[in-house]
């Protein structure tokens, strides 16, 4: 998992999705709320065209489920937005739009196979490992 932190880092995240997928949109399923935060339910869909990390463009379309987190301050501020997805469901349909019987498109399934090998080895940010349990968690641990 990527974290995207800061105004610089989010706006080339959102820059780099729409190089790799130019139309894309999405459709509401649901909206939920709590006490500091809005969740978003939808579909997330588009035609991958341009490069995804290191995934070459394939030219197939996705249509994944996707759940957004809006977390909000004592004052009402956005500070966070949390994006969750299941990764293999987009590769399975970028990947699974090949035609295997054209070899054109076999050469693309190799490259994309490369690209994802070539990021497979990541380490996670650090950020993520470093989380901490919700202080009204700790009582019912006592307990």
């Amino acid at each position: 998992m990527t974290v995207h932190d800061g105004d610089g880092a989010v706006r080339a995240y959102y820059h780099d999705t729409r190089v790799a997928f130019p139309d894309q949109d999405h459709e509401i399923i649901a909206f939920r709320h709590s006490v500091d935060a809005v969740v978003v339910e939808f579909w997330l869909l588009g035609t991958h065209l341009g490069p995804l990390g290191r995934i070459p463009p394939t030219g197939s379309k996705h249509r994944t489920r996707m759940t957004a987190y809006f977390i909000f301050d004592e004052h009402e501020n956005l500070v966070v937005e949390r994006i969750y997805f299941d990764q293999l469901t987009v590769l399975k349909q970028l990947i699974g739009g090949l035609d295997k019987r054209d070899p054109r498109d076999l050469i693309k399934l190799g490259r994309a196979v490369l690209g994802l090998l070539a990021t497979a080895g990541e380490a996670p940010d650090p950020r993520l490992l470093g989380t901490t349990p919700p202080p009204f968690l700790s009582a019912y641990e006592e307990k």
